[in-house]
């Protein structure tokens, strides 16, 4: 990204990724690191989102 002259952008690329899984409803984005936040790496995931609130019906 730097060499490309985009550095600058980055950290809110980075966060538009929350904003993104929550627009799509179904599922939950997570991270730990990113390099822009000057992690030493970038790991990132997705879980589904579970239907109902997860109680089991009697």
């Amino acid at each position: 990204m730097r060499e490309l002259g985009l550095y600058d952008l980055v950290p809110a690329m980075c966060r538009l990724d929350y904003t993104m899984a929550e627009a799509g409803g179904t599922s939950d984005f997570f991270r730990e690191y990113t390099l822009a936040s000057g992690g030493p790496y970038c790991d990132c995931g997705y879980k589904k989102k579970r239907k109902g609130n997860g109680r089991k019906r009697k």
